[in-house]
Parts: structure tokens; sequence; C-alpha cells
């Protein structure tokens, strides 16, 4: 049986300490200290283990890397992440959906995220991690659009244009009704949002005097090859536009790997 190194109380109490006792799952922001009957401080999570504690458990192969190059043991305080129970039982139980690189991203965000909120009162706190969780959801609602789209794929270069106009019409609804939920601020989130929203409306300007429904796919033709023309300028523009954010929230995509 592999041995496990785990960690010293000293630090599981550092990891709690730094996320507040606030699970660093962005998508779930738990609280998850409390007080039993007797006064004894207890909590609903546990500092986990990034790479595994021992070899053959979860991402034992991933090893953790800090921004100069060094990589951690297990047992480090770096190779923890705090996590309530079931975030922790979820990413333990699928070690390819959430790679160390994805947990480290966690941790990192999360720690700067509560030192941000010290000397706040609670409420403005609550806001402000309320609003946290309100902006990945946002961003990860516009990613995921994008890529369950076909029309940012370059692999399709005579895509329909009719199917692409209905596709963005329904990318400017979708984008009008993320701006109205996404937080204030400016942000990477709302940059790429506003971003993309003036690059579909440059994409309909280019095509204005064409009806792009009666546009036959056709190599050579003059105003299929003036659709090719303003899609590519529309799939590099929300690429880059997007990038950052997809780096924030750790996502990757095969449409913004070229």
């Amino acid at each position: 049986m592999p041995k496990r190194i785990e960690f010293s109380s000293a630090t599981v109490q550092t990891v709690a300490r730094k996320a507040m006792y606030v699970c660093s799952n962005p998508d779930c922001l738990r609280l998850t200290g409390f007080t039993t009957s007797r006064g004894k401080p207890r909590a609903i999570a546990q500092a986990a283990h990034i790479r595994s504690a021992s070899r053959g458990g979860p991402r034992c192969d991933d090893p953790v890397e800090l921004p100069d190059g060094t990589t951690v043991a297990r047992g480090d305080e770096a190779n923890a992440v705090w996590l309530c129970s079931a975030c922790h039982i979820r990413v333990d139980a699928d070690p390819e959906g959430y790679p160390s690189e994805n947990l480290v991203a966690w941790k990192r965000a999360h720690e700067e995220r509560m030192s941000g909120l010290v000397g706040m009162d609670l409420e403005t706190s609550l806001l402000h991690l309320g609003s946290a969780r309100r902006g990945h959801d946002v961003a990860r609602d516009l990613l995921q659009w994008l890529d369950g789209h076909r029309f940012m794929m370059d692999i399709y270069r005579h895509e329909q244009p009719s199917h692409v106009r209905l596709a963005l019409d329904s990318l400017r609804a979708k984008l009008t009704d993320l701006l109205s939920s996404a937080p204030g601020g400016s942000t990477t989130l709302t940059r790429a949002l506003t971003d993309t929203q003036r690059l579909v409306i440059a994409f309909f300007a280019a095509l204005q005097d064409v009806h792009i429904d009666q546009i036959r796919v056709t190599s050579g033709d003059p105003e299929f090859e003036r659709f090719v023309r303003a899609l590519t300028v529309l799939r590099r523009g929300i690429g880059r536009a997007v990038r950052p954010l997809a780096e924030e929230e750790n996502l990757r995509f095969a449409w913004l790997d070229g």
C-alpha cells in the first residue's frame, strides 16, 4: 500500500485561515466553519491534496509548480487547497476534469480574493463573494456557449451564411443578457463581453448591403468571399477578446489554441 503523506495540523490550519474557511472552488464558495454545542471549532471541509497524498491517487503524476518553477512536495502547504467535503470528493473522483493546474489556480485566486475582503463588514464581504461567483458563472456561460457553436471553428470554412446569421442573432441576445448579469466595473469579463458585442456588430456592418440568407456557398462568388472574410475577422477577433477570460477561468478550447 503506497504511503500517504498527510498535512500537518499546522499546515491544515494555515490553509483554512488563508481561505477564511470558505471553499476555494469558485463555483461553490461555501462557508465551511462552525462551532459545536460544546464550543469546539469544526469545518465541513478539508485541506485537499492538489497532487495526491500517495502514489496511485488522483493527480499523482501532476507536479505542482510554483511561479518560480520549483516543484512542491506532497505535504507542503502549497500542495493544499481548502475545499468543502462535497467539492473534495468531486475533484478526487474526476482527476481528469480537475487537473492540478486547475486546483492551483483556484487556490491562488481564492486566497487573493479573500485577502481583498479583510476589513470589510459582513454584508459587504458577502456581496463581494456573491459578485465573484456570479462573474464566474457568467464567464463560463459565455465561453461554453461559444464552444458549442460551430461558426467559431476554423474547420468549417464553408459554413452556411444563414446558419451563421441565426447563431449571431442568438449571440447578440446572449451578450445583452450576460452584460446585465455581470458584476459592474472594468474586468476581464466585461471587456470580453463588450469586445465580443462590438465584433458582432462590426460583422453585420461589413455585410450590411448583402442579403446574408441568399448568399450562395460557392468559392469565388464575390458575396460569399466577403462573408468568409468577415467571418474570419469575427472568429479571430472573438478569440483574442475571450482568450484572457479563458485563461483566467483556467479553461482550454480547441478554437482558442490557434
